[in-house]
């Protein structure tokens, strides 16, 4: 590979890893809410 290629993977690479990370805490949050409005504790009154 070209070091013109390597730079631009590097560069891809690199600028995704935010995205890839607030796209998995924000579907983890919202799988969690589901889960526990389906499983979690009825409030009482």
């Amino acid at each position: 590979m070209s070091e013109l290629e390597q730079l631009i993977w590097n560069v891809l690479g690199y600028s995704s890893m935010p995205f890839i990370f607030l796209f998995g805490f924000v579907a983890t949050a919202i799988v969690a809410v589901i889960i526990l409005k389906t499983f979690g504790a009825k409030p009482t009154e």
